[in-house]
Order: structure tokens, then C-alpha cells, then sequence
């Protein structure tokens, strides 16, 4: 079931890169979000969640694009929900990731400066310079 889940991230965070559609890749993210919730892949959940809410802010989801907030998840919950998880540092990194994909899109690059230094201390703290 894992691997399973791991290739549907894949396949999610590919096809936006390759250019799908927003409409039917909202509907697939939303989908397999469902599926991970209900096979308690939480660890991968964790990492999609922040990419599905951006593909629907893409969309219009949210009344500020640059908040991960929305149908897929409030960003604020998200946050407090990953603080115990044991993939906290990765699934905090890809709320990043995303929270910059959307301030890179929508125009904000001081906020998306901001959140790239801020990764990188994060990134450092893991890992080591």
C-alpha cells in the first residue's frame, strides 16, 4: 500500500510539472488525499496535502492563494497536526515548497525569498551545512 501511495505522489507532483489540466488534476488530488486518509498513509498524506490545496488555490480555492488554506486543508491545522508527526521537518519543507510555488505565481517574490532562506535553515538543522 505504501509504494502504491508513494507512486500516486508521484504521478500528483508530475503532472502538474508536465502541464495537466488544473480541473482534472484537482479532482485526482482530491481523490487519492481520500485514499491515503483512509489507508492511514499519513507520512505521504502529510507531504500531499500541501500540494493538492496549492493545485486548488491555483484554481481559486482560497481567498488568499498564498495561504494554504481551503478544501484540502487549512494551513494553520496542517501545522499543528504536523508537529508531532514523525515526518515533520519533510512535511514542514513541502508546505513550503508549495507556499512558494504560489508566491512565485501570484507575484509576491519577497515573500517567496523569505520562504526559500527559511527552508534552507530548516533544511539545515536536518541535515547539517
Amino acid at each position: 500500500v505504501e509504494s502504491a501511495m508513494w507512486s500516486v505522489s508521484m504521478y500528483l507532483c508530475s503532472s502538474i510539472v508536465a502541464g495537466k489540466a488544473l480541473k482534472p488534476l484537482a479532482v485526482d488530488c482530491m481523490t487519492y488525499i481520500e485514499q491515503m486518509r483512509t489507508l492511514k498513509q499519513d507520512y505521504i498524506l502529510h507531504q500531499s496535502l500541501p500540494f493538492a490545496q496549492g493545485v486548488l488555490n491555483l484554481l481559486g480555492d482560497a481567498e488568499d492563494p498564498l495561504n494554504l488554506s481551503g478544501s484540502a486543508m487549512v494551513e494553520e491545522d496542517y501545522l499543528a497536526m504536523i508537529e508531532s508527526s514523525d515526518a515533520r521537518v519533510m512535511s514542514f519543507l513541502h508546505l513550503q515548497i508549495f507556499k512558494n510555488i504560489m508566491c512565485n505565481f501570484f507575484g509576491d517574490f519577497e515573500q517567496g525569498a523569505k520562504l526559500a532562506l527559511e527552508r534552507w535553515v530548516e533544511y539545515e538543522k536536518k541535515n547539517g551545512s
